[in-house]
């Protein structure tokens, strides 16, 4: 994984200022508008996108995003890039990629993405996420 800011800092930090304003719109619940600016953030990443940092950042915002919207196919699509992309001990991509599966109602692929997950960070990895998340994998693994 590279770091943009060490190739080009205009372009990086560029790109941060158009996330966090998307981030600002989710919040806001200006959802199409938010999508927008993580689009715009997405392309503007040099090609091949998923070599940079900032990659995983943008994917799991899109992936965040989706899921409060029940888009679970593009939820999954975004979590599968932010998996592809993420730091080796970073968790919540699995989570991510969990819930969108989970929202589909994959129960089986949501357990596996959340138990690696758990793997790695334990009760940890699902703090900051719906305690439903945790409770699916725990009553999941006990039926299993």
């Amino acid at each position: 994984m590279n770091d943009l800011s060490e190739i080009n800092l205009p372009l990086s930090q560029e790109i941060v200022a158009i996330v966090e304003a998307g981030n600002l719109l989710h919040e806001s619940g200006a959802y199409e508008s938010a999508l927008e600016k993580y689009g715009e953030s997405w392309n503007m990443l040099p090609e091949p996108k998923e070599q940079w940092d900032l990659a995983h950042w943008v994917a799991k915002c899109y992936s965040r995003l989706y899921l409060e919207l029940e888009r679970y196919d593009e939820a999954k699509v975004w979590a599968v890039r932010a998996v592809q992309t993420k730091p080796p001990r970073e968790t919540s991509s699995f989570i991510f990629l969990g819930a969108s599966h989970l929202g589909a109602n994959e129960k089986e692929s949501a357990y596996e993405f959340f138990k690696k997950a758990f793997e790695l960070g334990k009760g940890r990895a699902f703090q900051g996420f719906d305690k439903k998340y945790l409770d699916f994998f725990t009553g999941y693994q006990e039926e299993k």
